[in-house]
């Protein structure tokens, strides 16, 4: 659609990339949007391609995911489909809760449960949700949860900017999920700062800004 677009109506083409500190990953990034198959060579140098079956592979990235962890990263999991991404979040906080009962917990919109501690994604913008006179609540947000008040309220914190909000328990309900795995596209869209470890069915690149 948006080169036919660019076709009927003409559009500016972003050519430099500005996300990446080395121009080599820069250049690669270009060449893979581009379909150039000399692109991989980047990713093979740098030992970011991963061949394996489905089951080994996502054993292998929740166990990067936890030794990220581990050494005091805010990592996230990316994986290929919605389904998986809820199974990554559910062995992700039954791993962080490690056999301990929170207090008050919600039911998020993937089905999953949240408590304080947790880190969620936020699904939808609601400008009516305001975290500054100019700022508010989008979706791919990332917040660690602080509490869950009586009301099925959550009062978060932004992963980012540290700014804390209140998200009513209609929004729970309906927009948000955990947040230690999500997709590739939220992930964009997110656009974290950490290390990310991604997870198609047979094959991991990490092509992230930092290295997984």
């Amino acid at each position: 659609m948006l080169r036919d677009i660019q076709a009927v109506r003409g559009a500016d083409r972003l050519t430099e990339i500005h996300r990446f500190h080395d121009p080599a990953e820069s250049a690669a990034t270009l060449a893979l949007r581009d379909g150039r198959p000399e692109a991989l060579g980047f990713y093979l140098d740098r030992r970011r391609v991963h061949v394996g079956d489905p089951a080994t592979t996502i054993e292998q990235l929740f166990t990067a995911w936890q030794a990220d962890r581990d050494r005091g990263l805010d990592a996230i999991m990316l994986a290929p489909t919605r389904d998986l991404v809820i199974r990554l979040n559910s062995r992700a906080r039954i791993q962080r809760l490690h056999n301990t009962r929170p207090d008050r917990d919600i039911e998020l919109a993937d089905g999953n449960r949240a408590s304080a501690g947790d880190v969620i994604i936020t699904r939808r913008n609601e400008r009516r949700l305001r975290i500054t006179a100019a700022d508010w609540v989008k979706n791919g947000d990332r917040w660690t949860v602080l509490n869950v008040t009586s009301t099925g309220a959550l009062k978060v914190q932004h992963a980012q900017n540290g700014r804390r909000v209140t998200l009513p328990a209609h929004y729970v309900r309906s927009a948000t999920e955990l947040g230690y795995a999500t997709t590739v596209h939220t992930a964009l869209k997110a656009s974290p700062s950490t290390p990310c470890t991604a997870s198609p069915p047979a094959m991991s690149l990490g092509s992230s800004s930092t290295p997984c």
